[in-house]
């Protein structure tokens, strides 16, 4: 789960800031705002969050390396020969698969002008890919190639666990009830289970009202989610639970236990609408929700409390 450390941190951090914020009133021109009517959040944040998100994916490449092919010893090679496998001699093509993952992350923030907040946040990813594959064929050379007679789809899975962190801004702005914002972020996430990383870069823009001043202390959006996310995955082989049909073409060549895979993913849709809400209990704690849809789903719950 979350790292002690960066808990803490991030705890000293909040309490440390809002002391030192006691001589210093934030945001910068809170006075200014308040004098036009507009009622300010309390300036420093700390909140829990649940996303759950599935998503389309698409597989630019996978690659093998490591793998050697074994002979049986024989009476001109009473050892055998041993032939390494190229990278790319496994023809191998796979289809849009999916992607299904949980993210639940600690984030503090805090408003520097009345339109601009910046935040820092960690977190625990757990989910996994899925997609089928093809075994096209093997190419033995340039001019060499077997190509597989019955070619049959194959389930390839990708476990991903691991820990995230990251940062963003967000622009708001409102004139009477409506207002509207647009949260920019980037979060990394180093996987444990296998290796790699995700590098994600996120833009959502949202249009909403303000029920407050009909004494509905509710405020609900729309907008859109854009992702532009990086995944670059690798490991052992042994450490997939690859199915028979593929296990058992590339256990042949991995005796020794070296042999490892490549995967370069992509996310299929870019962007999708979102709807959410906030209510409110009191100036120190707030309740909001939101929902993805169209070709990429999610459900995205939160706990804010501020000071």
């Amino acid at each position: 789960m979350f790292s002690l450390k960066r808990v803490l941190a991030c705890s000293w951090l909040l309490c440390s800031t809002a002391s030192w914020a006691d001589s210093f009133s934030l945001p910068i021109w809170k006075e200014e705002a308040e004098a036009l009517g507009y009622v300010l959040p309390k300036p420093f944040g700390l909140n829990v969050s649940y996303m759950s998100l599935e998503q389309g994916i698409a597989v630019d490449s996978i690659g093998f390396e490591g793998l050697v092919y074994k002979s049986e010893p024989s009476f001109l090679l009473p050892n055998g020969i041993n032939i390494p496998i190229a990278r790319d001699m496994i023809d191998i093509s796979a289809v849009p698969g999916h992607q299904k993952s949980e993210v639940l992350s600690l984030r503090g923030d805090v408003w520097i002008f009345p339109f601009l907040n910046i935040y820092g946040l960690v977190g625990k990813l757990t989910g996994h890919s899925e997609t089928d594959v093809t075994i096209n064929g093997v190419r033995l050379s340039d001019k060499l190639y077997i190509k597989n007679p019955s070619p049959e789809p194959i389930n390839f899975r990708l476990d991903l666990d691991g820990d995230l962190y990251g940062g963003g801004i967000v622009l708001a702005g409102g004139y009477g009830n409506w207002f509207g914002l647009v949260d920019a972020s980037y979060t990394k996430t180093n996987l444990t289970v296998i290796d790699g990383a995700i590098d994600a870069y996120v833009v959502s823009p949202r249009v909403g009202y303000d029920f407050h001043s009909k004494g509905v202390p509710v405020r609900l959006w729309a907008g859109a989610m854009y992702q532009d996310v990086e995944q670059s995955l690798s490991g052992h082989l042994s450490s997939l639970d690859l199915p028979s049909g593929l296990s058992g073409l590339l256990g042949a060549v991995n005796q020794d236990d070296e042999g490892r895979f490549h995967v370069e993913q992509r996310l299929t849709t870019p962007w999708n609408p979102i709807i959410g809400m906030q209510y409110q209990i009191s100036p120190h704690l707030y309740l909001i929700g939101e929902a993805g849809l169209g070709d990429r789903t999610s459900v995205f719950f939160s706990v804010d409390m501020r000071y």
